[in-house]
């Protein structure tokens, strides 16, 4: 049972992570209205309380927003802790 939390889990992140690289993508391409909203609804709930964290950080730079660049970082681990407990179990 543990295996298949762990399992969903590590599939959660990859999908928010594809998710999230969708979202900064977005910024450099226009892809149309419909995907920049569809990926904004599903960003913004976990992107903005990283960039409540930045803007109050020593991070925070007027030009360049970093919260998804730190976002995507911190998906990328978790997914990497999901694979690892994977291997350990």
């Amino acid at each position: 049972m543990f295996e298949y939390i762990v399992y969903c889990l590590n599939i959660f992140f990859i999908v928010l992570e594809m998710i999230v690289l969708l979202y900064m993508v977005q910024s450099f391409i226009d892809m149309g209205r419909h995907i920049r909203l569809f990926t904004l609804i599903l960003v913004e709930p976990i992107l903005s309380p990283m960039q409540k964290v930045v803007k109050h950080s020593v991070m925070n730079t007027f030009s360049i927003d970093l919260s998804p660049y730190i976002l995507l970082v911190i998906l990328y681990y978790a997914g990497r802790v999901c694979e690892y407990l994977l291997k350990v179990v």
